[in-house]
C-alpha cells in the first residue's frame, strides 16, 4: 500500500467513473484499475461494486472513504509542517527575556515576527539575564533577550541589537535632588546618598556595570536594596529608599514620584544595552528566523550599535 494506491481510490470514490478518474490522475485507465485491485487485496475487502454499467462504493469503500481522505489530508500537512521548518516558518521557539526588554524591543519583536511567521508557536519566559544564559546552555531555552554587560559564556553567542547608556533615577522632593530645569547631574554628588542596584547573585555583570560607574566617578556606592528587575530598581526609588542607575530606556516610562537625569561624565562604563544571546552552533531555523527578525527590526530603529 502507497499513497498513489490511496490518491487513487479517493478520486475514483468521488467521481467513480473510471475513465473520468484516469483521466484526473493523468495516468491511463488499466493502471488505475490494476492500482485499485492492488488497493483490495490488501485491504482483504472489495472497495467498490462494479457492473457494465457504472461504478459504486461498496459498503466498505463507503466507510473507508473518509478515513483514507484524513489520512491523505494528515501527510499533504506533515509534508508542508517538514518543509516550513526546515525554512524557519513552522515550529516553537522558547524565548527567554529580561524585564527591561518589554519596556520597547519585544512587544515591537514580537508583532513583527508574528506578523512574518504565524505558524511558530512562541514560549515566552521573563527572568534574569544570567538565569537565561543558563537555560540557553543547558539546552532549555532557545533564544534569550538580556541586558548588557552579561555574563561571558564562550559556548554562546551575544549579538547587541541595542546600545543604551546609565542614567540617574533620583525621588522626588528627596534630598539628592538636583536644582530644577537640570538635565544632568555630576554622579560625585551622590556619593553620600544610599544607593539601588541590581542583585550581585541575580545580575552580577549589571551589578559590577553600576558599582564601575560610580567608583570611576570616586566613590564606592553604599548600597541599601538590591533588585531583580530595573522596574523594581525603579519603583523602590521611587518609595524613597535612595537613588539608583538604571539603563536609559526606563526613562520612556514617566514615574510619579521619580525623576531621570543624564550623567554628566560619560564613561566606557556608563554602556549598557539588549542583546540576543543563543547557541549558534544548535540553533534552529525557527530561532534563525527570530535573530534576523529582531536584528532588522533594531537597525530600523536606529538603536543598533554601529
Amino acid at each position: 500500500m502507497n499513497l498513489r494506491q490511496l490518491q487513487h481510490f479517493v478520486v475514483l470514490g468521488e467521481v467513480l467513473n473510471f475513465r473520468k478518474a484516469a483521466d484526473k490522475l493523468h495516468i491511463v485507465q488499466p493502471a488505475l484499475t490494476a492500482s485499485i485491485r492492488r488497493l483490495e487485496s490488501e485491504f482483504g475487502v472489495d472497495l467498490f461494486e462494479r457492473t457494465t454499467r457504472d461504478v459504486k462504493l461498496s459498503a466498505a469503500g463507503r466507510a473507508a472513504l473518509p478515513e483514507v481522505k484524513r489520512a491523505l489530508q494528515q501527510m499533504d500537512r506533515a509534508r508542508r509542517n517538514a518543509k516550513a521548518t526546515q525554512t524557519g516558518e513552522w515550529g516553537t521557539l522558547k524565548v527567554g527575556f529580561v524585564g527591561s526588554a518589554s519596556m520597547a524591543l519585544l512587544p515591537a519583536g514580537i508583532r513583527a515576527f508574528r506578523t512574518r511567521f504565524p505558524d511558530v508557536v512562541l514560549g515566552l519566559q521573563e527572568s534574569t539575564g544570567s538565569r537565561i544564559v543558563d537555560l540557553i546552555d543547558k539546552g532549555q531555552m532557545d533564544v534569550g533577550l538580556i541586558r548588557t554587560p552579561a555574563v561571558n559564556n564562550r559556548s554562546l553567542t551575544i549579538h547587541t541589537l541595542q546600545t543604551q547608556r546609565f542614567m540617574v533615577v533620583i525621588p522626588r522632593g528627596s534630598e539628592w535632588e538636583p536644582a530644577r530645569n537640570t538635565k544632568r547631574v555630576r554622579l560625585q554628588d551622590l556619593a553620600n546618598a544610599p544607593f539601588i542596584t541590581f542583585s550581585r547573585d541575580e545580575s552580577p555583570m549589571l551589578h559590577l556595570a553600576v558599582v564601575s560607574v560610580c567608583r570611576e566617578a570616586g566613590f564606592t556606592p553604599n548600597i541599601v536594596q538590591e533588585a531583580i528587575q530595573v522596574q523594581t530598581v525603579v519603583t523602590l526609588v521611587e518609595s524613597g529608599l535612595g537613588v539608583g542607575l538604571v539603563p536609559s530606556v526606563c526613562a520612556q516610562h514617566k514615574p510619579a514620584n521619580a525623576s531621570f537625569f543624564e550623567l554628566a561624565k560619560q564613561t566606557p562604563a556608563c554602556a549598557t544595552g539588549l542583546a540576543l544571546v543563543y547557541d549558534a552552533g544548535s540553533l534552529s531555523p525557527v530561532g534563525r528566523r527570530f535573530v534576523q527578525t529582531l536584528s532588522e527590526l533594531a537597525q530600523k530603529d536606529g538603536s543598533a550599535p554601529v
